[in-house]
């Protein structure tokens, strides 16, 4: 799979540790979800992270880049 870094905020390099988070709307109001991976890459529709030692893709529509 060819992967490539697209210009969006503040990219990320590839092997830096970084936060995603996503939102979710339940019955409560708004909860959110946030992880720890690696970056490996990306697409314009997904990050190319690793969690948990395992390569995973999450979906740039349902995750943002969290900031501190």
């Amino acid at each position: 799979m060819t992967t490539y870094d697209t210009p969006i905020g503040n990219a990320p390099k590839p092997g830096q540790d970084i936060h995603l988070v996503r939102w979710t709307r339940s019955a409560d109001g708004w909860s959110s979800e946030t992880v720890l991976c690696t970056y490996l890459g990306g697409t314009p529709k997904d990050w190319i992270v690793e969690r948990f030692g395992e390569r995973v893709s999450l979906a740039r529509e349902e995750w943002a880049q969290f900031a501190f």
